[in-house]
């Protein structure tokens, strides 16, 4: 068993993938089916340790589930499950479907792991209790283990929803079968969405469910056989989602259409709340901003599992984040909100923590091995946490199985590496940049990217069509559906060399517009970041956000600047005006590069400034050399 794994970092998520399938979902069509009478087909469901306790439960109550490579054959019980002995093991679904189950008939007793044995089961078996079910405790009263028998033999029973949605659709599934259907009235719910999902997979299988308020009624109709495919699982899509989010990367689920009712989907609206742009369709995608994660405030009670994740990623934002409705976190595999604000704090970032919330912000980074606390989705969050943070390793990594066996291998595939090898050379306007990249580009023998060929190029895609350029969106729209090359200095769209093209009076009179929007600022960064880890070799890169965003990673970055004075004679001699005329223009560029909203000009924390006023170019460049070498020693 691997102790740890380090997360590789930095990393920029940039997937198109396919997540297993529900875990929700799988372990409801599994009890659907096995109430069922005849054969259900299960296909696309979740091959993880919380189902295989579920599948092996339901045979020792009677059902026969066969594997047959593409999916599980189900021959159910007709709602009369056998005595037997289930071990839920750590799986909570797994321990208060089959409670209820069991009550059917029995008798069955019921256990899990320690942990489990600290998880409340109390309310449940009040209600089934009112039902006509024989409890009997064998070890605390309310809570794992128990042994129960049956039959059911009531109609109508209130359940006290506020500790866990789970109990609730426990009920709700043995509904059908019960001799008069039931009547079921919840006080305080939580978690609501997953209630909606629990009645499209009953529904499915043939059950008639209402629900009107807080009173849910589910006809005796029975269950009958069916094929169901389960959907690619919300809380798992969380972890490339957030991946994406906090890279400035994107990220695509397949298979997981916009409108499903999964109860984390519900994560979509904070990353965007965050800053993130959704797309949802016949599938998902999130994309990260590329300028940081800003702070967010909201009630993540209706999304419990996707809800680590977020709070992870909220030690990258620009300030604090507070979020609230967590108080069932408390009660999961572990104590999850204490294990993520212990786990946080100690990378780092500065945390408070109360009942039912918790405060994240941007904190001093610390290197550390995560403690998982034998709980998959810690060890995920702070996984694609570990993608931007650095010096983050994951303890336990073998506790994903419970949910997400590949996931590893799936990260490494989802995250590839930002380009490091980069010369970032920022400032203003007058200092020499382009030469002095050019020059310093050619002396290592790297390549040079010319960041506003892309933005040139937005503005001939938006002009061709008669876009109009400072239309965020539509022009967004144009860049994705294009494919962009650059190579020795020649730009190229979709095969054709638009070097000249680009740059008409046309152009030039309208890329300020383009290049003012934040939607295809963050298409050309993704486009430009990916060139330079494919250009595999050092790239020098000049522009007046290189360093603070589009390649804030860069191994150098460099952030020139002259004398206003000299800068405006620079000028003057190059465009063949006066000094007074170009010492005028470049205080309204600077009021206006340093002023704008989207990326504005102000040197990286990290970069080296450089005074070109009394340097040749020739100086510019040996220094800009010098400095590259003496980071890079052997190279």
């Amino acid at each position: 068993m691997v102790a740890s794994v380090a997360i590789p970092s930095p990393r920029v998520v940039d997937a198109r993938i396919r997540v297993p399938g529900s875990k929700s979902i799988t372990n409801r069509a599994l009890v659907c089916a096995a109430l069922a009478a005849g054969t259900s087909r299960i296909v696309g469901g979740l091959e993880s340790d919380d189902s295989v306790v579920m599948r092996v439960g339901l045979e020792a109550l009677g059902a026969q589930i066969v594997d047959d490579g593409d999916g599980w054959s189900v021959v159910g019980f007709d709602g009369s499950p056998g005595a037997g002995t289930v071990d839920a093991g750590a799986s909570g679904t797994t321990m208060r479907f089959l409670t209820a189950v069991a009550a059917l008939g029995g008798p069955v007793a019921l256990d899990g792991t320690a942990r489990m044995r600290e998880r409340p089961l109390g309310p449940l078996l009040e209600a089934l209790g009112a039902l006509g079910a024989r409890i009997y405790p064998l070890g605390d009263e309310g809570y794992p283990p128990v042994r129960i028998a049956g039959p059911l033999k009531g109609n109508t029973v209130r359940i006290d929803g506020s500790i866990s949605s789970q109990f609730v659709t426990a009920l709700l599934l043995v509904g059908p079968v019960l001799p008069d259907g039931l009547r079921l009235e919840v006080d305080d719910l939580t978690s609501a969405p997953y209630l909606q999902t629990t009645k499209e997979v009953m529904e499915s299988f043939g059950a008639a469910v209402g629900v009107s308020g807080s009173t849910w009624r589910v006809e005796p109709t029975g269950y009958r056989g069916t094929t169901f495919v389960v959907e690619p699982d919300a809380s798992a899509a969380v972890y490339p989602w957030v991946g994406a989010a906090l890279t400035g990367g994107a990220a695509t689920v397949v298979g997981l259409p916009g409108a499903s009712s999964q109860a984390d989907m519900g994560v979509l609206e904070v990353l965007e709340a965050m800053g993130a742009v959704v797309e949802r369709g016949n599938e998902v995608t999130v994309r990260g901003p590329v300028d940081g994660l800003v702070p967010v405030e909201a009630d993540l009670a209706d999304c419990p599992d996707g809800a680590m994740g977020v709070i992870a990623a909220a030690a990258m934002a620009s300030g604090t984040s507070r979020f609230r409705g967590l108080a069932t976190l408390r009660r999961k595999e572990t104590d999850r909100l204490h294990a993520l604000a212990t786990e946080l704090q100690r990378v780092g970032a500065l945390v408070e923590e109360g009942p039912d919330w918790i405060a994240v912000g941007p904190g001093p980074r610390t290197d550390v091995t995560v403690e998982t606390y034998d709980d998959h989705r810690m060890a995920m969050s702070f996984a694609m946490l570990g993608l931007v943070r650095g010096g983050v390793e994951i303890a336990d990594p073998s506790c994903v199985a419970k949910t997400w066996p590949g996931f590893w291998d799936a990260l490494a595939e989802m995250a590839r590496p930002l380009a490091t090898e980069v010369i970032a050379i920022d400032g203003p306007a007058g200092t020499g940049k382009t030469t002095v990249a050019a020059a310093v580009a050619e002396a290592l023998g790297g390549a040079r990217l010319d960041t506003g060929a892309f933005y040139r190029s937005a503005t001939l895609l938006a002009l061709r069509s008669g876009t109009d350029p400072s239309d965020g969106p539509a022009v967004r729209r144009l860049v994705d559906d294009a494919h962009f090359s650059y190579a020795d200095g020649r730009m190229r769209i979709d095969g054709e060399d638009v070097s000249a093209a680009i740059r008409s009076d046309a152009v030039n009179g309208a890329v300020s517009a383009v290049s003012a929007q934040p939607l295809v600022r963050e298409a050309l960064v993704r486009i430009q970041r990916r060139w330079a880890v494919d250009a595999d070799r050092v790239t020098v890169v000049e522009g007046r956000d290189i360093g603070t965003v589009v390649f804030p990673d860069a191994r150098l970055k460099v952030y020139l600047d002259a004398r206003p004075e000299v800068r405006a004679r620079r000028r003057a001699i190059e465009a063949g005006t006066n000094v007074a005329q170009e010492a005028e223009r470049l205080a309204a560029r600077d009021a206006l590069d340093s002023g704008r909203e989207a990326s504005p000009l102000r040197p990286a924390d990290d970069a080296w400034h450089l005074d070109t006023s009394d340097l040749s170019i020739e100086g510019v460049v040996d220094a800009v050399v010098a400095r590259w070498r003496e980071l890079t020693p052997g190279r």
